[in-house]
Order: C-alpha cells, then sequence, then structure tokens
C-alpha cells in the first residue's frame, strides 16, 4: 500500500483482524471474506486482481496430511481459480507470488548458503516437504500457462520476526528470561527477516521479480524445481538459470539460535545462559510437547517436525539474486529487527521489561 498499490486482503469468516486493523493504521484497504478449501469463494477475491501474493500456510500441524491441507490443496485451489476466471474470459490475475519457505529446498552447510541454484533435499520436515510440494504445483503451472497471461514467481523467506508475530515469541522470552536453548551441542549458522522488510521484499517481487521459465524455456530442463539444480561445491553466480523464478530474502547476516537470544536479552539489558541441548533431548521435548498439545486439541510451539528440523545442519541462505535483480536492501539488521519487535511486544504488554539506551 505504501509503494501506491490498492490492497485487497482476502481473510477467512473465522479470521482474527485486531492485528491487520492495527497495522492499516486507519488507511484504507479493501476486505473479502474467502477460504482455501472453499473453491467458490476464490472467484469473488481473485477476480479484478493484477497480482496475487499468496502468503498464507500452515507453519505448524501435527502431521503431514494437516500441513498439506493448506501448503498444497491450499495452492492447488487457487491456481484452479485464476484458471476458471481466465477461461471465462473474466479479469484475472497477471502475476501469481507464491510465498514458500527456505525450509522447502532443504538445508544448508555450515560452509555454504543456500542459493536458489542449490538441488534440493527432502525428507528433513513435514512442513518443509509440504511447502516444496506446493511449489512444484506452481511450476507445473508456469508451464501451462501462456507467460503473456500469467506470470509465477516463487519467494522462499527464512526465519521470520517481528512485531504481531506469535511463531518466534517463545525464543524471545526464554531469553528475556535469561536462559536460551541452543538445539544441539554446537551452534549452526541461521538467516532470518523482519517481517516489514519481508513485506517489502515481496511487494518487490510482485512489481518486478523474474518469472518461473514456461513453455518451452530451455531453462525448464535443468531447473530446481524440475529435480535439477546444482551441488553445494559449484561454483555458480546468482543468476544461474537453474533457480530463476526463485527468490530468497534475508537480513543480509548470519546468525545462530544462540546468538538470537544473547541479543534479544542485551538489550534488555540482561545476561542470559545458552545452555546446547542434545539432540535426544531436543527430540524427546518435541515429542512430549506434541502429545500434550494432541490431548489439549491445540499445536504447540515446539512440535516433533520442528525440533527435527532445528536438529539439521543450518537453514542459511545467500540473497543476491533479490539484491541485484530487484535492488532489494533490507532495513533491519538483527540487532534492528530485535529491538523494533520487543518495543512492540513491551508497549502491547506481551513482555515485562526496557530496552536499554544505546
Amino acid at each position: 500500500r505504501e509503494r501506491g498499490h490498492e490492497v485487497r486482503a482476502m481473510v477467512r469468516r473465522s479470521s482474527r483482524l485486531d492485528k491487520l486493523e492495527q497495522a492499516a493504521a486507519g488507511k484504507p484497504f479493501e476486505l473479502v471474506y474467502a477460504s482455501l478449501d472453499q473453491p467458490a469463494s476464490l472467484l469473488d477475491a481473485l477476480r479484478g486482481v493484477e497480482v496475487v501474493h499468496h502468503v498464507a500456510g500452515k507453519t505448524a500441524a501435527f502431521d503431514r496430511r494437516e500441513f498439506d491441507q493448506a501448503n498444497v490443496a491450499g495452492v492447488a485451489a487457487l491456481l484452479a481459480a485464476i484458471r476458471t476466471l481466465r477461461e471465462r474470459g473474466e479479469p484475472a490475475p497477471r502475476r501469481f507470488v507464491h510465498v514458500s519457505s527456505l525450509m522447502a529446498a532443504g538445508p544448508s552447510r555450515p560452509d555454504h548458503a543456500r542459493r536458489e541454484h542449490h538441488r534440493h533435499q527432502q525428507g528433513f520436515t513435514d512442513y518443509g516437504d509440504s511447502k516444496l510440494a506446493g511449489e512444484r504445483l506452481v511450476w507445473v503451472e508456469a508451464g501451462r500457462a501462456d507467460p503473456s497471461e500469467l506470470e509465477l514467481v516463487i519467494v522462499r523467506p527464512p526465519l521470520v520476526y517481528g512485531p504481531r508475530d506469535e511463531d518466534v515469541l517463545q525464543m524471545i522470552k526464554s531469553a528475556s528470561m535469561r536462559v536460551i536453548a541452543q538445539p544441539g551441542l554446537r551452534p549452526t549458522w541461521m538467516s532470518a527477516i523482519h517481517g516489514r522488510d519481508l513485506a517489502r521484499g515481496i511487494a518487490l517481487v510482485g512489481e518486478r521479480g523474474q518469472a518461473l521459465p514456461g513453455a518451452g524455456d530451455p531453462r525448464r530442463l535443468d531447473h530446481v524445481l524440475a529435480d535439477g539444480g546444482l551441488g553445494f561445491g559449484d561454483a555458480a553466480s546468482h543468476d544461474h538459470p537453474s533457480g530463476a523464478g526463485i527468490y530468497y530474502l534475508t537480513d543480509g547476516q548470519r546468525t545462530t539460535a544462540a546468538e538470537f537470544g544473547q541479543v534479544t536479552a542485551r538489550l534488555l539489558g540482561r545476561s542470559a545462559l545458552t545452555i546446547p541441548m542434545p539432540n535426544l533431548a531436543v527430540i524427546g521435548a518435541g515429542w512430549i510437547n506434541q502429545s500434550l498439545g494432541r490431548l489439549r486439541g491445540k499445536v504447540p510451539a515446539l512440535t516433533l517436525d520442528k525440533a527435527r528440523g532445528s536438529l539439521s545442519p543450518g537453514w542459511w541462505c545467500d540473497d543476491e539474486r533479490a539484491r541485484v535483480e530487484l535492488d532489494w536492501q533490507p532495513e533491519f539488521s538483527l540487532e534492528l529487527g530485535l529491538e523494533d519487535t520487543l518495543r512492540w511486544l513491551i508497549d502491547a504488554g506481551h513482555l515485562q521489561g526496557e530496552l536499554t539506551a544505546r
């Protein structure tokens, strides 16, 4: 909206709108009620829209089936609705920006950040595998649609945090209580991005991101979504064709879970103890949390799937493609981003304490 676009927000009838309304700060946006599991409702939501930013998804679930209902079936329903509008000759989107996840590609290596052209590694998490399955639907659509009518692009964010986010809140609260749990006995690299930076990046991709190769494009032959791509040890520039149409967005730094917590504690004027957790302890905690969650009927913050993901070789990515092709530049470093997040949490009454002066 700040970039001059008219915005239509798609929400469910059951959606909580308080955070959306707070973020809107009284400025106008259009609201439309629809649901990914009600295909007929999507036609009204998409009709007349030029660019779809598909940011809906399930990040925590008890099993793969639940992930697929949102992250695979939901993507299929949206793409089908766009095809239906086009076949009817009605105003249909010309660009589809699919917001996936770094976890769809698989983990990085300690000595190499993951880049768009690196081969996928499946089997680390159900969440990541379900997001990759959703990406493959977008890939198939790119090979079927006329590029002059519909362009499709993929964004893969790493760890996302910021005001109003609840997924990372437990990490922040733990650090505020001077205890930081480090998954595994050794720290591993990860990438992160502040939510506001991610929103700006997604908008840039919607405006001028390079689309996935369409039918007849030779770049489809060895593309990562066609199970091609390069290994971590292969040197290649940011614009290697195997990763065309995919973008990583980060704050430009690499960090660890321990550093994330230590920066949080330091901003609150506190010292914190980092406790390395053996793999068995992490898996055990995930299993216990998930079992209790099933009894309560609510997915916990730490599931068995998230516990497994936290023990990977790392979740670290390089966003040079976005920086060169989109002129992408994040505004928030990790310290600035956490400061902004902590200020909001304190002002909103979710966290006790005060920020230390710089």
